[in-house]
């Protein structure tokens, strides 16, 4: 027998343990030597939202369903905003046809600036309309009666108007009266509106199918090109919200009857304007699209007139474009408003004082703050979304919802505890079922958690990812499966030890039988977190994630450290002892078995020799 292989083990074979457990240390020290010696040097892992705390935005998409296409934009230019406001920790993910926010910290205004739709549109300021005296009470009264039943307005709030309205047709009736036409004796009372305000939304789906009709109205009512109902419209406008009820989903195409809401002034606006030289009514027109992202866009105060200012510039080159269309739309309305419309309410309508040379920066002035004008200038440095959005609830801005530190920390200490809970009934089980051998089931979930922990650290450095609750009961239901692969280890072992092999010879032929079980187990589990992965949305994802990434590194740890560990202990003869492995119970029926000729040596077969033929 050759020196190589004795006792049909080779020399190979033999080295084989020693240097598994030498790559699975060579690999824990790179990962560590990744953490503490690039990037931040923090060996902290990024935590989610539910673990340290803060806040998450819901955007509803308003109108029709969405496409993939324009949420993943959508998506895109959020992610845009949250990088360029240096908001640390934040992220930006599609959960079905929403998006959601999160950011840490409890103040929600940064992550609803993020989340505004930012449609900007340029429209001039139209004259007076010239209603039909004769139908615009009928008119209002009919208006008022949508906007009381969808609660656009109150019952007191239309009433008020069609009395200021019907006061104002009866002293022009007596001014044409004095100035000779016939003059009605008989006066009415003014109308007032028959329609009640629906009930609440009972849930959800009827707040959304509410939303959708509440902006048809709208729409038909405040975008009409009749002189008569724009009147009645700009008649019944209040202006005391916070938001436009349109937010951003009026057509640029179409006259509007919108509200400043700083100062409470309803106005009639034009169409925005196509781009010169664009003659097709679909054409581009001039919105927030055509700001030059490229050139400076600053927001803040002016110190040389002191109000707040947002500064930009238009887009230019060849063909149409927007710094053009601006300076022939300045010249146009020289002394005249024009009106900047953010997402269907008018930030500001500044008189014309000059027109603007075609290339050059141009600044609107507004009744808003400091942090206003930045959001502001932020949102229209990265566009405008392809989708109008707002909270659950019609909310402008998004629904929010805050996630305290102090929950965050209880919830992490909670998944904690449940953890090392786990831990610790698993090692007296260990213990108890293996003996001394529960080193090794135990030393599989530590090296296990060591490994699982630098990675959690480098991919939150590396791709962002935010270990949150679900991805936390992912670790701990993973990390406890790993003692799965040495039970498997193990009782292939005892059937080897029943063939009749020794524990030394046993410990390397079960995991050769053992380790086709393990890997197509783990393999099962690893294709349906994948699968559970790109299907589900939401926290499911972390918890898949987990599942998964646990599952990878068990594998790595049972051919790295579970397999040899155990084979160098089985050449240990203490080892063998049932005291040390808890194999008792098997050695003595192997007893039994042999006393009764189980494991009777086979018939010597004779040796053949040659014969004369063969000779």
């Amino acid at each position: 027998m050759s020196a190589s292989k004795r006792g049909g083990v080779s020399s190979r074979q033999r080295q084989w343990p020693k240097r598994a457990i030498a790559l699975f240390a060579l690999i824990v020290i790179v990962i560590y030597a990744l953490i503490f010696l690039t990037g931040d040097k923090s060996p902290t892992p990024k935590l989610g939202i539910d673990l340290q705390g803060g806040t998450r935005v819901t955007l509803v998409p308003q109108g029709e369903d969405p496409t993939q296409e324009q949420l993943q934009q959508a998506r895109t230019i959020l992610e845009q905003r949250v990088n360029g406001m240096g908001v640390s920790g934040s992220e930006v993910v599609i959960s079905g046809s929403s998006l959601v926010i999160t950011v840490p910290g409890e103040d929600a205004s940064q992550a609803q600036a993020v989340g505004q739709t930012s449609q900007l549109l340029f429209r001039p300021v139209g004259e007076q309309p010239m209603p039909d005296m004769d139908k615009l009470e009928k008119s209002m009264t009919d208006t008022a009666n949508r906007w009381v039943k969808y609660g656009v307005v109150t019952p007191e709030q239309a009433n008020k108007a069609l009395a200021s309205i019907h006061d104002a047709l009866n002293q022009n009736a007596d001014a044409a009266a004095q100035g000779g036409e016939k003059k009605d004796e008989k006066k009415t009372p003014a109308p007032t509106v028959s329609e009640k305000p629906l009930p609440a939304p009972a849930n959800s789906l009827e707040e959304s199918e509410r939303r959708d009709k509440v902006t048809e109205v709208l729409l038909k009512d405040r975008q009409s090109e009749d002189p008569t109902q724009q009147t009645a419209a700009l008649g019944l406008m209040t202006c005391d919200a916070e938001s436009d009820p349109l937010a951003g989903t009026d057509d640029p195409a179409k006259p509007l009857v919108a509200c400043d809401y700083s100062n409470q002034q309803p106005y009639l606006l034009k169409p925005a304007p196509l781009l010169d030289g664009i003659e097709d009514p679909n054409g581009t027109r001039l919105t927030g699209n055509e700001i030059d992202s490229n050139s400076p866009i600053q927001g803040g105060l002016n110190s040389q007139t002191g109000q707040m200012e947002i500064s930009f510039a238009f887009k230019t080159g060849d063909g149409p474009n927007g710094s053009q269309t601006w300076s022939t739309l300045t010249q146009e309305y020289l002394q005249k408003q024009v009106a900047i419309t953010l997402d269907s309410g008018v930030i500001s309508a500044p008189v014309i004082q000059g027109a603007t040379p075609v290339g050059a920066a141009t600044s609107i002035t507004g009744d808003f703050s400091q942090e206003e004008a930045q959001n502001l200038a932020n949102n229209l440095r990265y566009g405008a979304l392809p989708l109008s959005f707002t909270g659950s609830n019609g909310e402008p801005g998004g629904t929010v919802e805050t996630v305290p530190p102090s929950l965050g920390k209880a919830a992490l200490e909670a998944a904690l505890i449940a953890g090392i809970v786990g831990l610790i009934l698993v090692s007296l089980y260990s213990i108890y079922y293996f003996r001394a051998l529960s080193s090794v089931a135990l030393l599989v979930l530590v090296t296990t958690c060591v490994m699982l922990y630098g990675a959690l650290v480098l991919l939150g450095r590396w791709i962002g990812y935010s270990l949150d609750l679900s991805g936390m009961a992912g670790l701990i239901i993973g990390i406890g499966a790993t003692a799965d692969s040495f039970v498997v280890y193990y009782e292939r072992m005892k059937d080897e030890i029943l063939g009749g092999r020794t524990f030394r010879s046993a410990t390397r032929t079960g995991w050769e039988r053992s380790r086709a079980t393990i890997v197509t187990g783990k393999a099962v589990t690893l294709i349906g977190s994948v699968v559970v992965y790109f299907l589900s949305i939401g926290a499911v994802k972390g918890f898949a994630f987990t599942m998964g990434l646990t599952t990878i590194f068990d594998l790595i740890v049972s051919f790295l450290i579970m397999a040899p560990l155990m084979q160098l202990l089985g050449s240990r003869p203490a080892f063998a002892k049932p005291s040390m492995n808890g194999l008792g119970g098997i050695y003595n029926l192997v007893e039994e078995r042999r006393e009764r000729g189980f494991y009777a040596k086979p018939a010597k077969k004779p040796v053949a020799t040659a014969t004369d033929e063969e000779k």
